[in-house]
């Protein structure tokens, strides 16, 4: 009887995931169900809002709003952690930018009216037909402070009244790189998964001149060509690899494809 040769496709393939701790274990689990080693390092920890008084008192005038936007999951659940048994007016639209998001609204009983295609961006839901006439409209984004711009300064270009909920904050992590350090110094780190910009940039500074250079010889995946960018100017020695989603399939997929090239 023949021995059976087949393998899955992360088999021995070490790979860190740098999600918020609350969010990677899903991640995680489907890399080892393929046979790799997930390795948690969460580059970004998720808070509440420093102040909240100032977004209740928002949230309390949503009748005159004509779209509400969610960037996140995040945002989701914190939005309604701060409604607490509020719900949103049924007559404000919501969207929601991802599938991740739009799974969070359906899960608090009020699905997205409206959710954008693949690549799922703040780009692809601009291109809606339903965002191209907010002329006087008044539109409220739930977002993590100092999220991206684009959304509100291309709704106000098209006379639309934009307001920020910032219903979380992000801050660095202050988990100790020495697990990296150590997966580098072993051989046994592969593959680092990063979900933002802001993510990126916060391992790149993390990392210890010794161990710099590991890190730049490090394959990535990066869930948009803005973070491939980034990383070509930090010096990332091979192209980082873009997921065509933010969902943990998609970052699956995107970490198999590369496994499969590089074997």
């Amino acid at each position: 009887m023949l021995a059976d040769t087949r393998h899955n496709v992360l088999d021995g393939i070490n790979i860190a995931v740098t999600r918020p701790a609350h969010q990677a274990e899903n991640l995680c689990r489907l890399i080892e169900a393929e046979g790799g080693h997930a390795l948690r390092f969460p580059v970004i920890d998720i808070l509440p809002p420093a102040d909240i008084a100032p977004l209740q008192a928002r949230l309390q005038d949503l009748s005159n709003d004509r779209l509400a936007i969610f960037i996140s999951a995040n945002a989701v659940h914190y939005a309604y952690q701060i409604l607490e048994d509020q719900r949103l007016p049924e007559g404000l639209l919501r969207a929601a930018v991802g599938q991740a998001t739009a799974r969070a609204l359906a899960a608090y009983g009020q699905p997205a009216h409206i959710l954008p295609p693949a690549p799922y961006n703040s780009e692809a839901l601009l291109a809606l037909p339903e965002l191209q006439s907010l002329q006087g409209k008044r539109v409220i984004i739930f977002r993590g402070g100092n999220g991206r711009a684009l959304l509100a300064d291309t709704l106000r270009g098209r006379s639309a009244e934009v307001d920020y909920a910032e219903v979380y904050r992000r801050i660095v992590s202050t988990l100790d790189p020495e697990r990296l350090y150590r997966a580098w110094d072993k051989g046994k780190l592969d593959m680092i998964i990063i979900t933002s910009n802001e993510g990126l940039q916060n391992l790149f500074a993390r990392v210890d001149a010794g161990h710099r250079q590991r890190l730049l010889e490090t394959a990535l995946v990066v869930i948009s060509d803005r973070s491939a960018m980034l990383a070509q100017e930090l010096g990332f020695i091979r192209p980082a690899i873009v997921a065509r989603a933010a969902s943990d399939a998609a970052l699956l997929e995107a970490a198999k494809c590369y496994a499969q090239e590089s074997r």
